[in-house]
């Protein structure tokens, strides 16, 4: 991770932390001491406090030096990502604020140098360094396989951020050539879905039922079917709706790049 990056990721865990603050006690008192995340360790031989120790266990549980994905360095996008993969990786803002700073984790393109998309934790230190701190996660991956070895998969993202909005379009084409080629359209009921649908994602569906179609359907037959393509997509509008929002992105910093 340049500077340049890496002082937006401080920058903006710093804000975040911040806006997580628990308010400050009333006047006059002394308040009640909370305990952090991040508290200090009483075992003095270790520079981890107990927090950080789980955070880097799951280096350790996935013998791997990779965690995560990050789909932006932009403030939305570091945020997203610690809401998203936080709870999976034992990390808050605090903790990683604080391996970032320390040297012992970087960001780094998700593929290596070649391209920079996406982003991925990467622990600077050996995985002989950070051995022994995922063996409760490395119990509990080995029991609900039925002890058959052969490690765990890091936590991996939620769909909406594996597959790219073309590829929402590609599936929705299928579907939807798939249900326009049968002899009987199984609907489903009519219902409010398509209203909280991305209009974009909406416009997008009714262009391809009229490109595969020869037939002219009504508005409600037409909304019948995105309602049922939608169903058999399996995706909720809220992660079309990120999709498209990193697809935009993708977009714009891609012109960006040509234009200079």
């Amino acid at each position: 991770m340049n500077k340049i990056a890496e002082n937006i990721v401080i920058s903006t865990l710093k804000t975040i932390i911040v806006e997580q603050a628990p308010p400050a006690p009333p006047a006059g008192g002394a308040g009640t001491a909370l305990e952090t995340d991040n508290a200090e360790s009483d075992n003095g031989d270790s520079p981890f406090t107990p927090a950080e120790k789980r955070f880097l266990g799951k280096f350790d549980a996935y013998g791997t030096q990779h965690l995560g994905i990050i789909y932006s360095l932009s403030d939305i996008g570091i945020r997203e990502f610690i809401t998203r993969s936080g709870k999976d990786l034992n990390l808050t803002p605090e903790i990683l604020l604080k391996m970032i700073k320390d040297g012992f984790v970087k960001i780094i393109p998700y593929t290596g140098y070649g391209r920079n998309d996406d982003y991925t934790i990467e622990l600077q230190l050996s995985l002989d360094d950070v051995a022994g701190l995922g063996k409760d996660d490395k119990a509990k991956a080995e029991k609900g396989s039925g002890g058959g070895g052969g490690g765990a998969a890091p936590p991996a993202p939620e769909l909406a951020w594996v597959v790219k909005y073309g590829d929402v379009l590609s599936e929705s084409a299928k579907i939807a050539k798939r249900l326009l080629s049968g002899t009987k359209h199984n609907y489903v009921n009519e219902s409010k879905t398509i209203k909280k649908m991305p209009n974009y994602y909406v416009k997008h569906v009714e262009q391809m039922i009229k490109s595969l179609s020869k037939k002219k359907y009504t508005i409600n037959e037409k909304q019948r079917l995105i309602e049922t393509i939608f169903n058999n997509l399996k995706l909720s509008d809220k992660q079309i709706e990120k999709s498209y929002e990193i697809y935009k992105k993708q977009n714009q910093i891609a012109t960006r790049i040509k234009k200079n």
